[in-house]
């Protein structure tokens, strides 16, 4: 989501670095659980930042919000650690995914079954790349020893995470 994010701020000549710093600093706290932030006034910057649908009604605004409120979601569950945080954050990334979806020019005949909204989207390619991708990562996962991490573990999971491009990018090709 965070290309779709820093490609709405530069068209719109709007700040991305706040999102940089975030990034940033996840990692950090990912690797080493230690960082002198204040993770609520990170959260707060990152609300500040994020474009709202009042002011930006096209779909790149509404991807936009959605990576902003990601990352004010991950700010609020390092900050406090409440897991709805991290649900949130998965209905953002899904929404943008059902926004590509409709974008697409997909179209239900009963806009009111949420549930077979959802099963359509989970059967769309971009739903079924993302289980694959999932699928992927947890067997990655599974392979990492329990207890001590190899000292590059780290390292090995930012690699893959900044390597793995974005399911809008996958479907274009």
């Amino acid at each position: 989501m965070i290309p779709e994010l820093r490609s709405f701020c530069i068209a719109e000549r709007r700040d991305f670095s706040i999102f940089q710093e975030a990034h940033n600093e996840f990692w950090k706290s990912f690797a080493d659980g230690k960082s002198s932030i204040s993770w609520p006034q990170l959260r707060r910057d990152i609300i500040d930042a994020t474009p709202n649908t009042e002011d930006f009604g096209t779909l790149e605004g509404s991807y936009a919000l959605n990576a902003g409120l990601v990352a004010a979601d991950i700010a609020a569950f390092i900050a406090d650690g409440e897991d709805g945080h991290i649900i949130e954050a998965a209905g953002y990334a899904f929404d943008s995914l059902d926004f590509k979806v409709g974008e697409l020019g997909m179209s239900f005949s009963d806009r009111t079954a949420a549930a077979h909204v959802d099963d359509y989207v989970m059967a769309h390619p971009l739903g079924v790349r993302e289980s694959q991708v999932e699928e992927a990562d947890v067997s990655f996962l599974a392979t990492l020893p329990d207890g001590q991490w190899p000292a590059d573990t780290i390292a090995m999971l930012r690699h893959r995470a900044e390597s793995q491009r974005t399911l809008l990018d996958i479907h274009g090709d």
